[in-house]
């Protein structure tokens, strides 16, 4: 299958729709915790298509399979051009990306928190400040996301350094971090450890190294599912779908599904990473039907332009909150949309200029 014109040029489309998806799932989980606004009223037959629909967790680890297909497409493609891969270029790329919105984040909340209008401990902004709030993401609200964020930063600092050993190692290291996640799972159900959780790079960075695998061995996947490419996208949206129920139907059904739960996850685990990895892969170099003009129409892909201030102010207005008027729906809705807008032209858009200056693809 030939890469058409945009993947050849470095514009990869659907990554925006695919984004402003996944933050939309956060989006509705958060509003539905805070408020339970349809869940409550809908008929049954309706209630696990909302569950759904508001799967935050599923939207997560969209933006973590999305990250680690696109940096690893990105450092190949450096690679391939000039021979080698620039690691001072690549942090002070994803430093200009990642640190300044995240940071002015941080300094609202300690502005907030000075004039008394919440409180952090200690702890938690120690977490905070050093990219490891997964160690303790629920010692407060307004840091809490921070979690995904440091398995992401943490990713981004190691992964780089094994793809410089070389196609063999930067592969089986790849493949030995996904096959090692579901054996933690098992050992921390049968022997628990406090800082070990869902929320937790030991359980979550098989979602990151999937989008990398992805990424290795494109070209061998799309050969693969290039004859029933769409027949392989639907059946990964009915594994997704059908897969967050697997405990309520295996006790319906009176079976002991521990087996497949317990090592695989529900829609956050390896399998549901993998098919969301056949998502993302129809999603860019399949047909170009509904699904692909829906992604890639100037809504979703502004959302996901927005997609990173999003989730870091959502946390400041919904769910949780204490900011009473501020945190009311859907007022919030507005706040959190003002101050995305903001964070992105005023912050992290002139920082993005500078990213360019070290980019050598």
């Amino acid at each position: 299958m030939a890469l058409n014109k945009e993947v050849t040029k470095f514009k990869l489309p659907s990554l925006n729709g695919l984004r402003a998806i996944s933050i939309l799932l956060v989006i509705f989980r958060h509003l539905e915790i805070e408020y339970h606004l349809l869940l409550d009223k809908l008929p049954n037959a309706l209630k696990p298509f909302y569950i759904f629909f508001s799967d935050g967790q599923l939207g997560v680890n969209m933006f973590f399979v999305i990250s680690g297909f696109l940096i690893t497409t990105l450092l190949i493609v450096e690679e391939e051009k000039t021979k080698t891969v620039s690691l001072k270029n690549f942090y002070i790329r994803r430093t200009l990306r990642i640190f300044p919105a995240y940071y002015f984040y941080l300094l609202v909340l300690l502005i907030l928190q000075l004039t008394n209008v919440i409180y952090i401990n200690n702890e938690s902004w120690l977490t905070a400040v050093t990219y490891t709030k997964y160690f303790n993401w629920s010692s407060d609200w307004f840091t809490s996301h921070g979690w995904s964020l440091s398995i992401e930063e943490h990713f981004y600092l190691m992964f780089p350094l094994i793809f410089t050993f070389g196609d063999k190692i930067r592969k089986r290291a790849s493949f030995f971090l996904i096959l090692i996640v579901p054996v933690i799972k098992v050992l921390v159900h049968f022997y628990p450890v406090s800082w070990i959780n869902d929320y937790t790079i030991f359980k979550r960075i098989d979602a990151l190294v999937i989008g990398c695998v992805i990424a290795f061995y494109k070209d061998s996947l799309l050969n693969l599912l290039d004859k029933h490419f769409k027949t392989w996208f639907y059946l990964s949206l009915v594994i997704l779908f059908v897969i967050g129920f697997l405990p309520g139907i295996g006790e319906r059904l009176n079976l002991n599904l521990d087996f497949v739960i317990i090592p695989f996850g529900s829609r956050y685990g390896t399998f549901a990473n993998i098919c969301i990895g056949v998502v993302l892969l129809y999603s860019i170099y399949g047909h170009k039907g509904i699904w692909f003009k829906l992604l890639n129409t100037k809504v979703l892909d502004y959302i996901g332009l927005l997609s990173y201030s999003i989730y870091l102010w959502q946390q400041l207005f919904i769910s949780g909150s204490s900011l009473s008027w501020a945190s009311s729906f859907p007022l919030n809705i507005l706040f959190f949309i003002s101050a995305a807008l903001f964070s992105y032209y005023c912050i992290e858009k002139p920082f993005l200029k500078f990213k360019d200056k070290f980019q050598k693809t």
